[in-house]
C-alpha cells in the first residue's frame, strides 16, 4: 500500500488546499453548540413574562429598574418584565425589528409613527378600543387618541391600535423623542391577560391626572428615595 511520507512540505500543502474544511468544521461545531444551548437553556413560560420592545434610543437600565419595581409591587406572578431596545436606522435597525416581529417576539411595542402605522395596518396589534378598561382610563385622562386610530388593510375597519406617547408624562426620561411614538399590544402574544394588566399600570402611571389613582408610584420618586436613604446611612 502506498503511503505519503509526512513531511513539512506535505503538511503545508495540505493546509494550503484544505484550510476551508477546518473553517467549515469549526463553524459547524459553533453552530451546533449554539443550537444545543438555545434548545436546552431554561426558558420562562410566555404567560409568566412580559417583553416591551422599543424601536428607539433611551435609558434601558433606568427603564428596566422601573419595570422590575412594577413586577415586584404590582405583578409578582410575573417572573420577568423587561424592555428591549433596538437602535433605529434604515438598514440594520429595520431588519432587526422585522426579525423580532416575524419571530413572534415582544408583547408590547413602542414604535415611531411610520413603523406603527405600517404594522397597525397589517393587523399586528390589538384593537384597544375593544378593551373597556383601557378606553375608560384614556377618557378619564382626557387625552387625544385620534392619531392612534388606523384602518386595517384586510378588514377595512378603523380601530385604536396605539396610544400616542406624547400623552405620557415623564416617559421621555426612558425614551428620547417619545412624543413621536405609539404604544401598542401585540396580538396573540401568549400572555394577553398579563399584557393588558401591564398596559393599565402604565396608563395609571404616566397619563395626565392618573397618578393620583395610579397603581405604581411615580418613577421620579425613586432616585429621591435612594438619595435620602443613602444620606441617612451616612449620618
Amino acid at each position: 500500500m502506498f503511503h505519503t511520507p509526512i513531511q513539512k512540505k506535505t503538511v503545508k500543502d495540505h493546509f494550503h488546499y484544505s484550510w476551508w474544511k477546518y473553517v467549515l468544521l469549526i463553524t459547524l461545531c459553533v453552530l451546533f453548540w449554539y443550537l444545543f444551548f438555545t434548545m436546552t437553556a431554561p426558558r420562562t413560560p410566555e404567560n409568566e413574562k412580559i417583553e416591551l420592545y422599543i424601536y428607539g434610543y433611551g435609558e434601558s437600565d433606568s427603564l428596566n429598574r422601573f419595570l422590575e419595581n412594577v413586577r415586584e409591587k404590582d405583578m409578582p406572578d410575573m417572573k420577568e418584565i423587561t424592555a428591549v431596545y433596538t437602535v433605529p436606522d434604515d438598514t440594520n435597525g429595520l431588519m432587526v425589528l422585522f426579525t423580532h416581529v416575524a419571530a413572534g417576539e415582544g408583547d408590547l411595542f413602542i414604535l415611531p409613527r411610520d413603523n406603527f402605522q405600517s404594522y397597525a395596518g397589517d393587523g399586528l396589534f390589538v384593537e384597544l378600543d375593544e378593551i373597556p378598561e383601557i378606553m375608560e382610563r384614556c377618557e378619564q385622562a382626557g387625552i387625544n387618541l385620534e392619531r392612534g386610530w388606523r384602518k386595517n388593510k384586510e378588514t377595512g375597519e378603523r380601530h385604536l391600535y396605539g396610544i400616542p406617547m406624547t400623552e405620557f408624562n415623564g416617559f421621555s426620561s426612558y425614551l428620547y423623542g417619545s412624543e413621536n411614538f405609539f404604544l401598542s399590544l401585540r396580538v396573540m402574544n401568549g400572555n394577553e391577560e398579563g399584557t393588558e394588566t401591564f398596559l393599565k399600570i402604565l396608563l395609571d402611571q404616566f397619563l395626565p391626572g392618573m397618578q393620583e389613582n395610579g397603581i405604581t408610584e411615580s418613577p421620579a420618586a425613586e432616585p429621591e428615595e435612594t438619595v435620602q436613604s443613602e444620606a441617612s446611612e451616612n449620618l
